[in-house]
């Protein structure tokens, strides 16, 4: 999953769609190579349109990943992993979780925001922390001043990351492995009237425009 993510270079994050809508993103997605992107359980039918994209991925033989994030317990994500998840992506740092998750060989990608979290994420297994909310607590600054001591930190800052040259250059820049885009990727007004063809052209966007800033 990790050289997934590093080559990929973005985490695509989807919430609050139906399956109609999430049929045209996995298409999509598959269609312009993206080979992960993460459904974001925040909404009452989020397992039965999650049990939809898997089902839906799987009839057509996609070659796509799903994380399943805005997991919040346990039980939860134990549901989404029997339900299909490839990785379970957290807001926070919850012990049960990352144990679950170790002991099912599950890819989970908890969430911190100190230097102390994220080291505590790292012995709990984790290899990639979610840095949230990124712009909050201090930005792409932050990242290189805790990286100084600990080059090795495999971080994905999500909050506040924009598909502007400028803004992904920064994060790049100080060594994150990957982000994580979610409004500013497909936002409430472009779900809502989505097409195959807006959605090729959002994924195409993002793909040059990550390639672009990283090189």
């Amino acid at each position: 999953m990790y050289s997934i993510l590093k080559t990929q270079g973005v985490l695509p994050l989807v919430t609050q769609i139906d399956t109609q809508t999430a049929e045209i993103i996995l298409k999509s997605a598959a269609a312009t190579g993206i080979k992960i992107i993460e459904f974001a359980a925040r909404a009452a039918n989020a397992k039965e349109v999650f049990n939809h994209m898997i089902s839906f991925r799987n009839a057509n033989n996609l070659d796509l990943k799903i994380a399943v994030g805005s997991i919040l317990n346990v039980a939860d994500a134990a549901v989404f992993h029997k339900l299909g998840a490839d990785c379970i992506v957290c807001p926070h740092t919850d012990p049960e979780i990352g144990e679950y998750c170790l002991k099912n060989n599950l890819y989970w990608m908890p969430g911190a925001a100190t230097l102390n979290e994220i080291l505590h994420a790292n012995k709990l297994g984790a290899e990639i922390v979610k840095l949230f909310p990124a712009d909050k607590i201090g930005g792409p600054g932050y990242v290189k001043a805790i990286k100084a001591p600990f080059p090795d930190l495999k971080l994905m800052p999500t909050g506040g990351v924009t598909l502007e040259e400028s803004n992904l250059k920064s994060w790049f820049k100080v060594g994150v492995v990957c982000v994580g885009i979610g409004s500013n990727l497909f936002s409430k007004e472009l779900l809502a009237q989505l097409t195959y063809e807006k959605s090729v052209e959002a994924f195409q966007n993002l793909i040059e425009v990550i390639e672009k800033t990283r090189n």
